[in-house]
């Protein structure tokens, strides 16, 4: 069973979503585990609430994990398993400490990337230990202002962190907010309308996290586009 956290104070949701049918669709067990502060995974997906109940989604399984960090029963059942961290959560240092890949997803915000700054701070207070820690930022919504993303890293270099070359953007578009509000609202999972480069940014991401052939995930992506919720 694989691993993989995506941190930061970001919103994730789509992505996640979006990573997680594509890797269902290849055949794989797949689930997903809202550590958010705020349960915001319930807004998109019918049924999940905060006890401990699996819920299915588009052929994957989503989980809401509670303060003390709970896991499902059968989750060493699953190929992969994705977390959804914006909070320090102190029970949580298996997470980290068993880890496969730990992402950040980032946006321009400066209140966000304040946030998530603070957020490595804590971890790495509360655990020196993870210090060298390996990830891999991924930045969302990203738009042509001065404001880039050298720019934000230079904001996180304090950190202790060993960084992954960022080269996974994802431009800001209309489209692709249209299509997460639209599937949020009717609790389904199209990945068919959002944008080439948003799917093109998808793909990147899960053959560098999976280790995959970028051709083996378009395939998988372009099965995921035509399975409808």
């Amino acid at each position: 069973m694989v691993r993989w956290i995506f941190a930061g104070a970001a919103d994730k949701r789509d992505l996640l979503l979006y990573i997680c049918k594509v890797l269902a669709t290849s055949g794989h067990r797949v689930l997903l585990i809202d550590a958010t502060d705020r349960g915001k995974y319930r807004y998109v997906i019918g049924g999940i609430s905060g006890g401990k109940e699996i819920t299915e989604f588009n052929g994957f399984d989503v989980f809401r994990a509670g303060p003390e960090m709970e896991e499902p029963e059968s989750w060493e059942t699953y190929d992969f398993c994705l977390y959804d961290v914006n909070h320090l959560i102190p029970a949580g240092w298996h997470l980290w400490s068993e880890a496969g890949q730990v992402v950040w997803v980032a946006s321009y915000d400066r209140y966000e990337i304040a946030g998530s700054c603070e957020f490595f701070s804590r971890l790495f207070e509360m655990w020196p230990q993870l210090s060298g820690l390996k990830v891999r930022p991924v930045f969302t919504r990203a738009m042509d202002t001065y404001v880039d993303e050298r720019y934000v890293m230079s904001l996180m270099e304090q950190l202790p962190i060993d960084w992954t070359e960022a080269n996974i953007r994802i431009p800001f578009d209309e489209i692709n907010v249209a299509v997460q509000t639209e599937n949020e609202h009717s609790q389904t999972l199209r990945l068919n309308r959002i944008t080439r480069a948003y799917k093109r940014a998808i793909a990147d991401l899960i053959s560098q996290l999976a280790g995959w052939e970028f051709r083996t995930v378009q395939k998988a992506l372009r099965k995921a586009e035509r399975r409808q919720a």
